[in-house]
């Protein structure tokens, strides 16, 4: 242990006789290791933030959608072939045994929202009871849509943070018992929604919630049972490709598919979604990584160039050292102490500066937050001292093989 921290002192003091030079060295890791720790982090950062938010829509959920097939009709103009309704509904709460809630949908876009002359156009979705927990809303104050709300198409409305503050001019404000106009229709305020943030393109707060049915009757028209998806709970993880299967099979049977035709659905899993997003992401990630790293390769070979140059002009002290009973592997530690200590110092203050970075750059890139774990800086850090080791050995060899009277001889 003397022995090595004599090596490590020695091979300071010899890198502080050019301070400049040491330190423009050491540049080229400091920025090479920064970048690799800004640039994942930002990369980890993005991908826990899309992870977060698709676990936010609800766990083991299953979304069924009308599907995408189209046909021709007499008169040649395209027209969709099927819409799901309350009875497809009825239908897999009914027969799907691994389902254990069923959470229809019916949408509004762009429905205009009007509150003591404040004007909005947000997006009112009609939903049941189980809509709350099937997707995991939940009310910051106020209550959820009962079953009898939507047995009696009563007009009751849960806001949305954005659309609360977009009509009442602060989320602070206590909007319950008051009235809004719904498309010139009067709706009691019976709840908030807590805040679930940006979704994308969609702001999730940007939203009102009604009875599913008042929706279908009092937006859709009277006598509509169609719904826009149907949002499933599945009973437990390892149920989500049954509970997909028998809902495929249901509504097959139902919609009078015969064997080959096409779906005229479509049921998601969101299991599968997420892992296609954490793949994606992930792989983003490792190029953004990747592409930095090149810098420290960059970095290495700046080390080399130095270490070399710093043989040449230490030649005589390498034959003075060879002289007096420095063995080779002396001077071969020496001059590797030399290469390791500019890596991992330079790889240290990149860390600390990529940890930074990543903290500016996230917001620029959209991203709520960035994400440092441990084993990218344990990795960094790794891969400065392999720099240094791989890269200074070289010329850490090249001095140990001078011959002394050589060496003693050089101008």
């Amino acid at each position: 242990m003397r022995k090595l921290l004599m090596v490590m002192r020695v091979a300071v003091q010899s890198l502080t006789v050019h301070k400049l030079r040491s330190i423009l060295t050491m540049l080229g890791v400091v920025i090479g290791v920064g970048a690799v720790i800004a640039l994942v982090a930002v990369g980890q950062g993005a991908q826990a933030q899309v992870v977060s938010q698709f676990q936010s829509l609800g766990a083991n959920l299953l979304t069924v959608t009308a599907g995408t097939n189209f046909g021709f009709s007499r008169s040649g103009l395209r027209q969709s072939v099927r819409q799901l309704t309350i009875t497809d509904v009825e239908a897999i709460r009914g027969l799907a045994t691994s389902v254990s809630l069923v959470a229809p949908e019916y949408n509004a876009n762009n429905t205009t929202v009007t509150y003591m002359g404040k004007t909005t156009s947000t997006g009112v979705t009609g939903v049941t009871a189980e809509y709350s927990v099937v997707r995991n809303w939940a009310v910051a104050s106020g209550r959820f849509i009962t079953a009898e709300d939507d047995a009696n198409l009563v007009m009751v409305a849960i806001l949305g943070q954005k659309t609360l503050e977009n009509l009442f001019g602060s989320t602070q404000v206590n909007p319950i018992g008051e009235v809004v106009r719904i498309n010139r229709q009067n709706y009691e305020v019976i709840g908030v929604l807590t805040a679930k943030g940006q979704s994308g393109p969609n702001n999730q707060d940007d939203v009102v919630l009604i009875p599913l049915r008042t929706a279908q009757q009092k937006l859709g028209g009277a006598g509509t049972t169609t719904v826009r998806s149907i949002s499933l709970q599945v009973r437990s993880s390892g149920e989500m490709d049954l509970a997909q299967a028998q809902v495929t099979a249901i509504l097959r049977a139902l919609h009078g598919l015969q064997t080959g035709a096409s779906d005229d659905f479509t049921v998601r899993n969101q299991t599968d979604i997420l892992n296609t997003v954490e793949q994606t992401t992930g792989t983003f990630t490792t190029l953004l990584g990747s592409i930095a790293a090149i810098s420290l390769l960059v970095g290495g070979i700046g080390i080399m160039n130095i270490m070399l140059v710093s043989v040449t002009e230490r030649t005589r002290e390498i034959g003075l050292r060879k002289a007096v009973g420095a063995t080779r592997g002396d001077i071969l530690v020496q001059f590797l102490a030399e290469a390791m200590v500019l890596s991992v110092l330079g790889g240290a203050i990149g860390v600390a500066l990529g940890v930074g970075g990543a903290q500016l750059i996230s917001p620029l890139l959209g991203t709520t937050k960035a994400l440092v774990t441990a084993q990218s800086v344990i990795l960094a850090l790794g891969v400065s001292l392999a720099i240094g080791i791989f890269f200074g050995f070289y010329p850490a060899n090249r001095a140990s093989g001078l011959n002394p009277i050589d060496a003693l001889r050089y101008e």
